[in-house]
C-alpha cells in the first residue's frame, strides 16, 4: 500500500496540470510581484473585469489574454499587467516542484520589470476552485527598468 502511495506522489509529481497547453488558468493574483501567486481553472461564470488568462505552452513559453464579463460596458483608469512573450518563459522541475518564470513587463507598459524567480507549486486547498499557488522559493534577479 506505501508502495503505491509513493508511485502516485511521483506521477503527480512529474504531471503538473498548470502546463498543459490544452488549459487555459484564470490568474486570480492582481499583482505578478506578489510573493504568492494563484491561478484557477478557467471557467467563463469566472471571468469579472479584466480577467488575465494564461496558457503555458509546451515550447517553455507563455500566451495571456485579457476577458471581461459580457456584463461590463467599459472600464477606465486599470493598470493592466503587460507582457513581453518575447522575453517570458517557463521551466518546471518536477522533482523539486518548484516552477521557474522568467517574466518581462509592467503595468501598462512593457519595460517596467525584468524578474526571473523559483516558486515551490502546491494545489490551491478550496471547495470551489481548482488550481495552483506558486509561492516565492527564490529570487534569482528581479531588475526594475524604470530606473
Amino acid at each position: 500500500m506505501l508502495a503505491l502511495f509513493l508511485i502516485s506522489q511521483t506521477l503527480s509529481a512529474q504531471y503538473l496540470q498548470l502546463l498543459d497547453d490544452t488549459q487555459n488558468w484564470i490568474l486570480r493574483t492582481p499583482d505578478i510581484d506578489a510573493q504568492k501567486l494563484e491561478f484557477v481553472n478557467y471557467e467563463k461564470t469566472k471571468v469579472e473585469l479584466n480577467t488575465m488568462i494564461w496558457k503555458f505552452l509546451p515550447n517553455g513559453r507563455l500566451e495571456y489574454d485579457y476577458q471581461s464579463s459580457s456584463s461590463i460596458f467599459a472600464c477606465a483608469g486599470v493598470n493592466f499587467l503587460d507582457m513581453d512573450l518575447d522575453e517570458c518563459t517557463w521551466s518546471y522541475n518536477p522533482a523539486s516542484l518548484v516552477l521557474t518564470l522568467q517574466i518581462k513587463g509592467g503595468y501598462a507598459s512593457i519595460d517596467d520589470f525584468v524578474f526571473k524567480r523559483d516558486y515551490k507549486v502546491s494545489m490551491l486547498d478550496e471547495e470551489d476552485d481548482y488550481g495552483y499557488q506558486l509561492t516565492l522559493h527564490r529570487e534569482q534577479y528581479f531588475n526594475d527598468l524604470k530606473k
